[in-house]
C-alpha cells in the first residue's frame, strides 16, 4: 500500500486500524510483572505491513501514545530505523506532538531511502482532538 505524503489523523486512524485494534487487545490481555532486562533491537514487523513510529521524547509518553506505536525518538531515528526496518519500501507513519517533527523524521527516512512514509498532520494533539483511541501507560 502506497501512503500519502501527510495524513490527516482520521485518515490514519481507518488505515492504522488493525494496528491500533489490535494494540489495545493486547493491552488489555497484558498482566504488568517484573521489568526484563533491556532485549536488543529487533526488527519492526507489523502483522499487516504498517509500522507507526512515535518520534516524541520519552518524557512527552506520558500523556499516552496511538496503539500499536513504536516509540524512536527523533534524535534516534538514523541510527534505530536501518536496524529496526530493514525494508525501505515498507509502509512506515511518524507522528510527534504537533506534526513538526514527524515532518522532519519523514524527510531523515527518505534521505535514508525509504520511499513509503507518511507523516499524521497535526500529530499527537490532532490525533487526541480528533477522539481517536489513546494508550496511556
Amino acid at each position: 500500500m502506497q501512503l500519502p505524503p501527510r495524513l490527516r489523523p482520521t485518515d490514519a486512524a481507518t488505515i492504522l486500524e488493525p494496528t491500533t485494534k489490535a494494540a489495545q487487545k493486547r493491552k488489555r490481555t497484558t498482566r504488568k510483572t517484573a521489568p526484563k532486562k533491556a532485549a536488543p533491537k529487533k526488527a519492526v514487523v507489523k502483522k499487516d505491513g504498517l509500522i507507526l513510529i512515535d518520534v516524541r521524547m520519552p518524557q512527552e509518553l506520558t500523556g499516552g501514545t496511538i496503539p500499536g506505536s513504536e516509540h524512536i525518538p527523533l534524535d534516534n531515528i538514523l541510527d534505530t530505523v536501518p536496524k529496526t526496518i530493514p525494508d525501505p519500501q515498507a509502509a512506515v507513519v511518524v507522528y510527534c506532538k504537533s506534526g513538526m517533527r514527524g515532518g522532519m523524521a519523514q524527510g531523515a527516512l527518505r534521505k535514508l531511502g525509504y520511499t513509503n512514509v507518511s507523516n499524521i498532520v497535526g500529530g499527537f494533539d490532532a490525533w487526541q482532538k480528533a477522539g481517536l483511541p489513546v494508550t496511556i501507560s
